[in-house]
């Protein structure tokens, strides 16, 4: 979404929703023709200009009728396209604007972000190009071609996190109509994976047998596979629709219940996980009274875990509670998380005389994240100086974040014999991770700087790169206010320094994804407590 002013979007939103216009937005100037635009006022002292131009389908290349056309920094204009896509926007001042298309069903595409459009006299038109949505549909049934009502569908796609590319849940989503049918609209055109989640209810089994046992649906990727890491992905180009179809398979459930070890402090209740490959495919909850549980679960390998009244969270083992059958007389021993230790150390004196101090936990504001390399989900662990460490980080790989603020920066992070700032912390399933060793030091320096083209800077990602080992070191800028960018606490070193339009569409914490770029970067070299002014040149990424 392109910044400006807010009063004019939300006029412009309501005027374009009246009229048939929509939310998505969109702007790409590619094209200038020569056809002037003329002085609606030209005898007065104040002149007013008209801007003409034409919305298209960047697909397709046909006009695009009735898509709003709004202009940024001039209250009031805005216009609609005719048949062939046209406008015209009146009354305007005299100088370098930006234009927004909108249409329900469009979106912005491989946009440039950076090219102004100039109103005045013999002003060319402009071309505007819109990029179509994609679309999936499909139909959910059983192996009996029974339409299954309710289930909620779901697409995940990639986000860039601090460059990374992870896979996310999208916003769009959908519901299956009594028909077992669904429709997800909206999408950017990419690669998705496509996910049924687990059914929201039990029912009795098949119709017709007596006392049937209670069945229930567990998450489930397309084309049919439980785990993410088997599925197929699914391409979508832009204006395509993809069908998507799915046969589930009903599990039977058990009635378990036992014992539970330590629960003299629950809140209420368990919450059991089944793991499959680094996915759940089902959950569910457990009621506790008197140290005693009950459930209805279907088999598998499950990890369970709780929280007591004053927060502190419990969990077994990993998968180690497995439901065969019915049971009751189940045990299961729940133990406080494990947690990732964390120690600070302020380092202090110049080189050769450096002396390490241990310090508070909140010193200089520091935060800490581990970020799983494939997907991002909700709860994400942080460290913000509470006792006892990073708590509840689930087994797996991960890359650390650690945040500072003001001059302060991070000599080392270890974690045993792992150098955290040039490779993964991998977590396993049942063993104590060493404790995470910080060392600051405040002698940070400074780079500030300009970004040229500067029209709409809020869209470039300005990085400061140094290689270090399997990936690079990365301060990030994202958006430059007005052109102007700063970047503080940067360690003392020799730097590569660029400004990416579509930053966040490459890994650019990856040197590989990053390496054609740098060598359009601006090179710096910074002292402890050193300030450095940069001027960069805008660098589209490749799509």
């Amino acid at each position: 979404m392109r910044s400006g002013d807010s009063f004019l979007r939300l006029g412009v939103l309501a005027f374009a929703m009246c009229l048939g216009a929509g939310p998505a937005r969109a702007q790409e100037i590619v094209e200038r023709q020569p056809e002037a635009s003329e002085p609606s006022n030209p005898s007065g002292e104040a002149k007013s200009y008209n801007l003409s131009g034409t919305v298209l389908n960047s697909v397709t290349g046909e006009p695009i009728r009735r898509a709003a056309v709004e202009i940024s920094g001039q209250i009031g204009n805005i216009a609609l396209t005719d048949t062939g896509g046209r406008f015209v926007l009146e009354g305007l001042a005299e100088g370098n604007v930006f234009l927004n298309a909108q249409k329900p069903g469009f979106y912005d595409g491989e946009a440039s972000h950076t090219l102004p459009v100039r109103v005045g006299k013999d002003a060319p038109s402009v071309v505007l190009k819109l990029t179509p949505s994609v679309s999936i549909t499909g139909r959910i049934t059983t192996k009996d071609e029974r339409p299954l009502e309710g289930f909620q569908v779901r697409v995940v796609g990639k986000m860039n996190v601090e460059g990374h590319l992870v896979w996310v849940d999208q916003m769009n989503q959908a519901r299956t109509n009594d028909e077992g049918e669904y429709r997800i609209v909206g999408l950017r055109a990419g690669t998705y994976y496509v996910a049924i989640d687990q059914g929201g209810g039990m029912s009795i089994g098949e119709r017709g047998v007596p006392n049937g046992r209670e069945q229930t649906y567990a998450r489930v990727f397309y084309p049919g596979v439980s785990d993410m890491n088997a599925a197929a992905p699914v391409d979508l180009a832009p204006g395509r629709e993809i069908e998507a179809n799915f046969t589930l398979m009903p599990e039977s459930v058990y009635q378990v219940s036992g014992s539970v070890a330590g629960s003299a402090d629950f809140i209420a209740g368990l919450r059991f996980e089944r793991k499959t490959g680094d996915d759940v495919d089902f959950n569910g909850v457990g009621t506790v009274q008197d140290g005693r549980f009950e459930a209805k679960l279907p088999a598998g390998a499950y990890s369970v875990t709780a929280e007591t009244r004053d927060g502190v969270v419990l969990s077994t083992a990993g998968a180690s509670v497995v439901i065969r059958a019915d049971e009751a007389e189940l045990p299961i021993a729940l133990n406080a998380a494990a947690m990732i230790r964390v120690e600070i150390k302020k380092e202090q004196g110049g080189e050769g005389s450096e002396t390490g101090v241990r310090q508070p936990m909140d010193v200089a504001g520091v935060f800490l994240q581990p970020i799983s390399g494939r997907m991002l989900r909700g709860g994400m662990n942080w460290w913000r100086a509470q006792a006892g460490g990073i708590p509840n980080v689930a087994p797996g790989v991960y890359s650390l974040k650690v945040n500072t603020v003001g001059d302060w920066w991070v000599k080392s992070a270890q974690s045993g014999s792992v150098d955290l700032l040039s490779d993964d912390l991998t977590v396993v399933d049942g063993a104590q991770t060493a404790p995470i060793e910080i060392t600051l030091r405040d002698d940070g320096a400074q780079v500030s700087g300009t970004v040229s083209p500067a029209d709409d800077s809020s869209q470039i990602t300005v990085l400061l790169v140094q290689p270090r080992g399997k990936k690079n070191f990365i301060k990030i800028v994202q958006g430059a206010m007005q052109g102007n960018f700063l970047i503080q606490g940067v360690p003392p070193g020799d730097y590569s320094l660029l400004a990416l339009d579509g930053g966040d569409t490459i890994e650019y914490a990856n040197p590989e994804a990053l390496s054609p770029y740098l060598s359009e970067a601006e090179h710096v070299s910074l002292r402890p407590h050193g300030q450095v002014s940069v001027h960069l040149t805008v660098t589209p990424v490749k799509r």
